[in-house]
């Protein structure tokens, strides 16, 4: 599972915690086989969340244990080498949530920082100009590659609005970056970007694991969406969804030639002005 996955279970967490818990119980995020716990969850993500049990914090309280890596949980109903079968009909949060008796829950992932997090997110986001958009042009491939719009398409956004918008682009290391950015890729942790996409303006990507992230830091962002996966399976009704599919969803794990073309086609116009009328240009 990947940190976007992680973020969704956040919201899931939050639901259960609030509907099916009292205050003296905590989530232990697990893997559960033959009725016991074989493994326990941890990540980045969790660090710091008032659901989950910490051992030095909530010690001699309730534990319940929140298996997931559930079939029945899971949106991919079928995984195959070269495809994943996706239930798409609702949100993945919405999906998670029904199993456990929970409807209609709030689309809101959560992170949650330290002291020693933010005093470091300050000294980063003071080197930024004010009013910057958070840029993010690279899409994580190991699992498909069919999420991704075309490098050079980003950069004609990023030209587009040269000496109107000050974009700041996060990534991981050895991704590329885009021209006449503050690149900041590579330099940060996935949770200081997130931190960083907080005091943004705006947030301006694919769907992924960031676009999660800027949901649970309450940060507007348009996201590009391909035919890969489901509209309703991973869009956020707060954001500025732009669907580019004219198939799908396909859900396929290796080159899809839909997505190819999809992407080829779609015209960057679209996201040059839905920013321009975010941002108010």
């Amino acid at each position: 599972m990947g940190l976007g996955g992680y973020l969704t279970w956040t919201a899931v967490m939050r639901e259960i915690s609030h509907k099916k818990l009292d205050n003296d119980t905590k989530i232990l995020p697990c893997e559960i086989r033959d009725g016991n716990i074989t493994r326990i969850f941890t990540s980045p993500i969790f660090d710091n969340n008032p659901y989950i049990y910490n051992e030095r914090r909530d010690k001699g309280k309730r534990t319940f244990a929140l298996p997931l890596s559930l079939h029945e949980t899971s949106y991919c109903k079928k995984d195959t080498p070269t495809k994943a079968y996706q239930r798409y009909d609702k949100h993945i949060i919405s999906q998670i949530t029904e199993y456990y008796g929970i409807d209609d829950p709030e689309l809101k992932c959560e992170l949650y920082f330290s002291d020693q997090e933010e005093e470091e997110s300050k000294n980063i986001i003071q080197e930024l100009t004010k009013g910057y958009v958070v840029i993010e042009p690279n899409s994580k491939q190991d699992y498909t590659p069919n999420r991704k719009y075309p490098f050079e398409k980003w950069q004609k956004v990023v030209d587009s609005l040269s000496g109107e918008v000050d974009f700041v682009q996060v990534g991981a290391p050895g991704t590329p970056a885009l021209r006449g950015v503050h690149s900041l890729v590579g330099k940060v942790s996935f949770r200081q970007a997130a931190l960083v996409i907080r005091s943004a303006r705006l947030f301006v990507s694919t769907e992924g694991g960031l676009s999660h992230a800027a949901n649970a830091v309450g940060t507007k962002s348009v996201i590009v969406l391909t035919g890969y996966q489901g509209y309703d399976m991973v869009a956020y009704p707060d954001n500025i969804n732009i669907s580019i599919a004219t198939h799908g969803p396909c859900g396929l794990k290796i080159e899809c030639l839909d997505c190819k073309k999809d992407a080829a086609n779609h015209d960057c116009n679209e996201i040059i002005n839905n920013i321009r009328k975010h941002l108010e240009l």
